[in-house]
């Protein structure tokens, strides 16, 4: 409590009701505050909307490879559990790695027991002429791991690197394992028989399906590995995964076999800890693998309404946060964009569309084929024009704002009369008429920065809001309430 002179002297106390303090700085913090929170709703870029984004992308079912004959090739889709952990290999395209460009962190994860994008890698060969015959993968030779193509566009290869001070594992400190955008020397991996007797005389011999292997990373010599430590991320409680070989400190089987002239020194047969012990699945029968089949390309019909659909959940202003997006990628103020910022908007708002689907847009979009994507036509398509009805109420709306028939309405004219009663996130309990007002002044845009709106502007600002609205009695009701016409 703060006292002034008088009160110290026997004066009056404050009222309960007097402001005292840095009140109007407070006030002013949570309005920015509240400001800001509506302008990351608005362009999708909430926290919890990136992580749900990302969720479903990561954990989409697919397929992995079924082997007829028991014995893996190149170009298989494959899991790999660990035996210490007894978790799956999975990477997490949210959690970046500071020490490269562009590198996500890979754990052992509970999170599915069913192949899913984050969980699922593609054998892949280094080079044709490494001396092995045939497409299997045999043992002693070089491979990578790159990540399923529904997971990311682009591959991402299994990467370690020796440590140093800006390069090891998050908790362990031991050599640091990620998913890289580069394919290198750092990103080579060889497959080692499990039983460290026979691991010299397997060298060549083709590595069975669904059997335990140690994976050795060709650059440094060490053993990939995950031990039951705690890492937690968005998906929940993983484990760590880092490149270290945990040998069994007993030599005694080793130096009576040099003794009797089994082995030589330089043949390792010391075993390894379960930590680096992975057992290579694949599909269990025919029917539950992913069959190598031709993807139907979809309609545009199809993919703008599912574009349509997810934007209508973001409720009645999802068209105009995406256009905000847009229009912020638009650098030159063409209003088109190339098929890569194209595709980044989308998927920036949580929108996450495939490949295929993203190109059909593109051609649907690129009119005279010069490469370049005009969003206020894709914007205008997904929304749809204000029927005769509609658009009638708009412009007695509009009239009734323009007290002189100038054609020019300032933002004050505006928010002087416009009443958020009847709107749809008020009527649905969503949202409150302050925020909902607040939210209609910030998402106004003119063509030109001048705090003045064109009947254009206005009808194009109701085009976004009547997409959300199939009904026309709701409509009318709406803007009559708004406007109390």
């Amino acid at each position: 409590m703060l006292f002034t002179n008088q009160q110290t002297q026997g004066g009056p106390r404050y009222s309960s009701k007097v402001l005292i303090g840095n009140w109007n700085e407070d006030v002013e913090l949570e309005q920015v505050r509240f400001k800001d929170f509506l302008n990351k709703r608005e362009t999708g870029s909430l926290s919890i909307n990136q992580v749900q984004g990302k969720v479903s992308k990561s954990m989409m079912p697919v397929g992995h490879s079924f082997s007829h004959d028991g014995k893996l090739r190149f170009g298989d889709k494959i899991m790999l559990g660990n035996q210490k952990t007894r978790a799956f290999l999975a990477c997490d395209l949210g959690d970046k790695i500071q020490s490269h460009e562009f590198g996500c962190a890979v754990t052992t994860s509970n999170s599915f027991q069913a192949p899913v994008a984050r969980g699922v890698f593609i054998l892949t060969r280094v080079s044709q002429n490494d001396g092995f015959p045939s497409d299997y993968l045999h043992y002693g030779q070089e491979f990578t791991l790159t990540t399923h193509p529904k997971l990311w566009s682009s591959l991402l290869y299994l990467h370690s690197t020796v440590v140093s001070p800006f390069s090891f594992a998050k908790f362990s400190r031991y050599q640091e394992v990620c998913m890289h955008s580069i394919k290198g020397p750092n990103t080579i991996w060889i497959a080692e028989h499990v039983d460290s007797k026979v691991r010299f005389e397997s060298q060549g011999m083709p590595v069975i399906a669904n059997s335990d292997v140690v994976i050795k990373h060709n650059q440094t010599g060490q053993w990939l590995s995950s031990d039951q430590i705690n890492y937690r991320n968005d998906f929940g409680l993983d484990y760590e995964v880092s490149c270290h070989s945990y040998l069994d400190t007993r030599k005694t089987q080793q130096l009576s076999s040099e003794k009797t002239g089994k082995i030589t020194v330089d043949i390792p047969t010391r075993l390894q800890g379960l930590q680096n012990v992975w057992r290579i699945f694949t599909s269990e029968r025919p029917e539950c693998a992913e069959e190598k089949e031709e993807v139907l390309e979809s309609s545009p019909e199809v993919v703008l309404n599912s574009v349509k659909k997810v934007l209508l959940e973001r409720g009645a202003y999802g068209i105009r946060g995406l256009a905000k997006v847009f229009k912020n990628m638009d650098d030159n103020g063409n209003r088109l964009l190339d098929p890569e910022d194209f595709k980044w908007g989308l998927y920036n708002y949580g929108i996450y569309l495939n490949e295929n689907d993203i190109k059909t847009l593109i051609k649907t979009f690129d009119r005279n084929g010069d490469g370049f994507v005009n969003f206020d036509e894709f914007l205008t398509t997904i929304k749809g024009k204000l029927n005769d009805n509609r658009l009638r109420l708009v412009a007695l709306a509009y009239e009734k704002l323009d007290k002189n028939g100038d054609g020019q309405v300032t933002l004050d004219d505006i928010a002087k009369i416009y009443d958020a009663s009847k709107h749809p996130e008020v009527r649905a309990g969503r949202l409150t008429e302050e925020q909902v007002f607040r939210q209609f002044i910030t998402m106004w845009d003119t063509e030109k920065p001048d705090g003045i709106v064109t009947m254009k502007e206005f009808a194009r600002y109701y085009e976004d809001i009547s997409a959300s609205i199939d009904s026309d009695n709701y409509f009318e009701a709406m803007i009559r309430s708004a406007w109390k016409l």
